[in-house]
């Protein structure tokens, strides 16, 4: 119910759903590279598979040759071979 208020309360203002609900954001580039914003840790990290919890969702990236290429607090870059990018429910 919250949500749904907070989803009405960003269409009426015009701000964006990721902003009120915390939703991450994940630009794909190519298939070279995947830069995520509003994310909360890094779950695991593996050559051909790295997980990323965010507020709302687990964020999980596929490849070859996958490694982080830089975090900060709010946002990070995954390059290498990109094959997939899922989200799954908490």
């Amino acid at each position: 119910m919250l949500n749904r208020i907070r989803s009405r309360a960003a269409s009426t203002l015009h701000i964006p759903q990721d902003v009120i609900l915390g939703e991450p954001v994940i630009t794909v580039t190519g298939r070279r590279q995947v830069y995520i914003e509003n994310y909360r840790r890094i779950v695991s990290i593996r050559d051909e598979e790295i997980r990323i919890q965010a507020r709302t969702c687990r964020i999980v990236i596929t490849g070859r040759r996958l490694m982080i290429e830089y975090y900060t607090r709010d946002d990070m870059v995954v390059v290498g071979q990109i094959t997939s990018v899922c989200t799954e429910n908490q």
